[in-house]
């Protein structure tokens, strides 16, 4: 009864989201195939998120999806992906994954949910299977927004993994491919572990962590620069991150 309580605590409001105007934006915005990479566990991606929802449904189109990483289940509040302390369960995706669900249920886009069912022990078989699944979505819809971890969004394998595709590179070359960093860093949620010399790595540790600033010359919040340096088409430039705990706080 607690967890339900708390849930219904994190209900959004359904107004529209207080949105960028820049020329950055406006561009993110025009894409009609549109995988966004992120840091998961941050109160300003899914705010993002919503932004650009909203103004795609603004454009009316023929049909519009958004996949969100997680399993399908995540539709119920029971869900174990609710009760994970990863940043994907945090309550600012929560609140985003019910805004979608309100807007699914009015008729306006389908919520699509990309991470595979069934066990997975090699990385480059589960990117493959929600890479596969993320196509067949772009082939059957008019406009599509992904949103996933940033090395499942890249376009191309990185280097210390070359054997492993992501995600990114099944979805077919009208896609675009966008990296969401932030100039002034700050704090995310995420479990991360750090091994010391050859010592193996301690169990991961789930909390709000620092991120860096990424400071770029002249650039400024909103601009969107050339990604090809890791693996996207752009990079979309964000003030600062602040971290969104999980919906189930840990004991």
């Amino acid at each position: 009864m607690k967890a339900l309580l708390l849930l219904l605590g994190l209900l959004p409001n359904l107004a529209a989201a207080a949105c960028p105007d820049t020329p950055g934006f406006q561009k993110l915005a025009s894409f009609e195939h549109l995988y966004l990479g992120e840091g998961h566990g941050t109160e300003e991606v899914p705010q993002l998120v919503q932004c650009l929802v909203q103004r795609a449904i603004a454009g009316r189109p023929a049909s519009l999806a958004v996949s969100l990483e997680m399993p399908e289940d995540a539709r119920s509040p029971d869900s174990w992906q609710w009760k994970s302390q990863d940043g994907r369960a945090s309550q600012a995706m929560w609140r985003l994954h019910q805004w979608l669900q309100a807007q699914e249920a009015a008729g306006l886009l389908k919520l699509h949910h990309h991470q595979p069912t069934g066990s997975y022990p090699d990385q480059a078989d589960y990117e493959k299977a929600a890479g596969l699944g993320l196509n067949t979505l772009m082939g059957e819809t008019a406009r599509v927004i992904v949103l996933s971890g940033n090395f499942h969004s890249r376009r191309e394998p990185i280097e210390w993994m070359p054997k492993v595709r992501p995600m990114g590179t099944y979805v077919g070359e009208a896609t675009v491919h966008v990296d969401l960093q932030a100039l002034e860093g700050g704090t995310s949620w995420n479990c991360t572990s750090r091994s010391t010399g050859n010592a193996p790595p301690p169990p991961p540790t789930c909390a709000a962590h620092a991120q860096p600033a990424l400071p770029r010359g002249d650039a400024r919040a909103g601009d969107l620069l050339d990604g090809r340096e890791v693996g996207h088409d752009y990079v979309y430039l964000m003030k600062s991150f602040t971290a969104s705990p999980p919906v189930k706080q840990p004991q």
